[in-house]
């Protein structure tokens, strides 16, 4: 039975006594939501806990009865990270599962986020779409890609009217060339354009991150010092 929404609790991955309840949540909600487009659990444990972690990642579950592994029911969660050089936050990975859709679990996951990493100084926090006005090789199709487009954007966000190429998260997989990049608002509504400098910037430091190198040499040239944020509509 899905819980209602008073009964869910929200818990922040904090430590390797949560290794069991990330684990349940990588290998269920999140890889049914992203098969095609997953990061290995190793990446997370690493950036999480290891010492040279080269980015701040968090991790929310929610659901209830979380820590009693024999009770447990996740069902949704948020992967959230921030960039130190760049200072953006970048908000990789939001899912609930469809039977607890439609309760508001996905807005206040997104927007508790966005808020915290604007607090901690982000110039610009972002997320990953599908793009459907691109290609992509992931089964989600055209009427789900607007759909989430148009969530977004009832929310606040907004679409950056700029080419985006995905890096490699982990070796083995390949770039993905079919998404585009929004902007979530914080506590104020988004402005008509950002500066370029802040999206090159995050791009760059994104690439040296996940694939240890630079960006493809035509995509950050093609940023433009004020990039349009757009409503962007069928």
């Amino acid at each position: 039975m899905t819980p209602r929404r008073d009964d869910l609790e929200i818990v922040e991955i904090a430590s390797p006594d949560d290794a069991a309840l990330l684990a349940a949540f990588h290998g269920g909600a999140y890889w049914q939501a992203f098969a095609a487009q997953h990061e290995p659990l190793a990446v997370w444990q690493r950036a999480l806990w290891s010492d040279d972690a080269r980015y701040e990642l968090t991790i929310r579950i929610a659901g209830t009865a979380l820590r009693d592994p024999a009770r447990r029911e996740i069902v949704g969660g948020i992967v959230f990270e921030r960039y130190p050089r760049s200072g953006c936050g970048l908000v990789t990975y939001l899912v609930v599962s469809p039977p607890a859709r439609r309760q508001g679990l996905g807005k206040r996951l997104q927007r508790e986020a966005a808020l915290q990493l604007y607090a901690a100084g982000a110039p610009l926090v972002l997320g990953e779409l599908n793009d459907p006005r691109r290609d992509s090789h992931t089964g989600e199709s055209l009427e789900d890609k607007w759909r989430r487009i148009e969530r977004n954007q009832a929310w606040g966000a907004r679409v950056l009217e700029v080419r985006y190429v995905q890096p490699a998260l982990a070796p083995g997989l390949a770039r993905d060339a079919g998404l585009c990049l929004i902007a979530l608002a914080g506590a104020q509504p988004l402005p008509a354009t950002v500066p370029g400098a802040i999206v090159r910037d995050f791009v760059t430091e994104l690439y040296a991150i996940t694939e240890g190198g630079a960006p493809p040499s035509r995509l950050v040239p093609t940023i433009p010092d004020d990039v349009p944020l757009i409503a962007l509509a069928r």
